[in-house]
């Protein structure tokens, strides 16, 4: 397949090289300088298992964005969504919020729409960055033509293993209108890539999704780390603590207790926790 990708930055840079690595046709654009000359020269400025090999054998080329949509049947869109500085987790937080700032995903979603709607191009528009729920309602589907079809497809990878967590995910998350057909461009992409469920749902409901698992992950670790610190401070092993845990494949580390609207059935739990405390 022909594929686009706007965005070669530390998600775009290994998804272009890990889709290329299965015979794929991609092509990619990114505004920042700095990046197309990483391009260009092959090199991937950010510590990345295994993406050497992929720069190597890479042929992949740097288009304009008008390009992109001329020749791929699906242009990702891969930019930032940052936040502000005081906003990113490294420090205290404000007594504010804010959401993302989603300039930049406009700025790339529009090229993109205007250059389908030049061309009277139908193309699957994917837009990878992390939103809030409704932000492709309010931000980008306003921008589309109704020849450009919008999924909301984010990843679920690491830095340092993108490459790898795309062609080896838990599963495929993909939120769109309307359920795709089995030979529908994203469906037939992922099944050349590896054999990981697909997982459709409308757009709202996937945009959460992606927040969600992210919260989850970091859940589960503020509470190793409170483990942690009682083990340390009542002389127990962290180590034994969490292994065994991990044995517990039926209630903690299933989908099990994941249902909205349960209710405890008993005593305890409320009371274990608060005798903890």
């Amino acid at each position: 397949m022909n594929i686009g990708i706007v965005g070669l930055g530390k998600l775009g840079f290994p998804v272009a090289l890990a889709i290329e690595s299965k015979g794929h046709a991609i092509r990619g654009w990114d505004a920042s300088p700095d990046v197309q000359e990483s391009v260009r020269g092959r090199r991937f400025p950010h510590p990345e298992d295994g993406l050497d090999e992929l720069l190597e054998r890479s042929q992949l080329e740097l288009a304009p964005v008008g390009e992109l949509v001329e020749s791929a049947e699906i242009v990702f869109v891969a930019v930032q969504t940052p936040h502000e500085q005081s906003l990113e987790g490294s420090s205290r937080l404000p007594d504010y919020r804010r959401d993302f700032d989603y300039s930049f995903l406009v700025d790339a979603v529009g090229s993109v729409a205007q250059a389908a709607a030049a061309q009277k191009k139908h193309l699957t528009l994917a837009v990878i960055s992390t939103v809030l729920p409704g932000t492709m309602e309010r931000e980008i589907k306003p921008l589309l033509s109704d020849n450009v079809e919008l999924a909301y497809n984010p990843f679920f990878t690491a830095m340092g293993s993108t490459a790898r967590d795309f062609l080896e995910p838990e599963f495929v998350l993909i939120g769109a209108d309307q359920p795709a057909s089995g030979d529908a461009p994203l469906p037939r992409l992922y099944r050349s890539l590896h054999d990981r469920p697909l997982f459709e749902t409308d757009i709202k409901t996937a945009e959460l999704i992606k927040v969600a698992y992210n919260t989850f992950i970091g859940q589960k670790i503020v509470f190793a780390n409170a483990m942690m610190e009682i083990c340390h401070k009542v002389g127990a092993d962290v180590d034994d603590l969490s292994a065994a845990l991990g044995l517990a494949g039926d209630r903690i580390i299933s989908p099990r207790y994941l249902s909205g609207g349960m209710g405890d059935g008993g005593p305890c739990h409320p009371r274990d926790n608060i005798a903890l405390s």
